[in-house]
């Protein structure tokens, strides 16, 4: 039987995963699964060299799982990847996934701050675009 950790995403995320294989120069494979579907990364000696979520390979899957804030992990100690699909250092990785988690975060507020107006910021909204000739009100 081979060694390995098990648990939920959401006690350890997968770039803390990442992190401790890279420092302890570990080869292993990371399973995946939540609600999304169903990934996987490999670690040779510390560094992510190829990861695969859906169609999706390299380092568009590897951004995608970082994202994940739940779901169940294994970590299979001495898996090798069929492929290398990774090029980039762990930390320029990580460092990229986190820029990109943070922009999409961003993004999602900013459009919930858009969506999410209530009715009397509504009126108002209409009223000045009303008065701006940029909306006109037909009546009948």
């Amino acid at each position: 039987m081979r060694e390995g950790i098990k648990g939920r995403l959401k006690d350890m995320a997968l770039v803390d995963i990442i992190q401790v294989l890279h420092l302890s120069r570990r080869t292993a494979a990371i399973n995946m699964g939540s609600n999304e579907g169903a990934g996987k990364v490999y670690v040779e000696q510390g560094n992510v060299i190829h990861a695969r979520f859906r169609e999706l390979s390299g380092e568009s899957a590897l951004y995608q799982l970082l994202s994940w804030k739940d779901g169940e992990f294994e970590v299979e100690m001495d898996i090798k990847a069929e492929e290398r699909t990774i090029a980039k250092n762990v930390e320029g990785l990580l460092l990229e996934g986190m820029k990109k988690i943070d922009e999409s975060k961003k993004s999602a507020l900013d459009k919930e701050r858009l969506f999410n107006i209530d009715e009397r910021e509504s009126i108002h909204l209409i009223k000045k675009l009303t008065e701006l000739g940029i909306l006109c009100i037909k009546e009948g």
